[in-house]
């Protein structure tokens, strides 16, 4: 039994140990979130795959899918409301993968 609650808590501190990407705030004061490029944009607990170029997104484990066009990506930041709604469309997506590897 302290096995699986050892195992449970060592989750929960993997969870919460997740590289946030670099917070800045624009010339209008609001708080935006850079994409990173190379890798996982991560922001609170939330990570995703976001590629500006291609105007694509996905989670780990869900189909890539295009970013909504009310969405501006073109300077490399997002806002946290944006993430969270890229988020919510990337679950919504479901499947394993990116819908281009099959």
């Amino acid at each position: 039994m302290t096995k699986w609650i050892s195992l449970g808590g060592l989750l929960l501190l993997a969870a919460c140990d997740v590289p946030q990407s670099p917070v800045v705030t624009d010339p209008n004061g609001q708080t935006r979130i850079q994409i990173n490029t190379a890798g996982l944009t991560c922001y609170e607990t939330r990570c995703l795959d976001i590629n500006p170029a291609a105007r694509s997104v996905r989670t780990v484990g869900t189909r890539t899918i295009g970013i909504p066009s009310n969405i501006d990506v073109s300077d490399g930041t997002i806002t946290p409301a944006e993430f969270k709604q890229l988020g919510t469309a990337t679950l919504l997506a479901g499947g394993t993968g990116s819908s281009g590897d099959r």
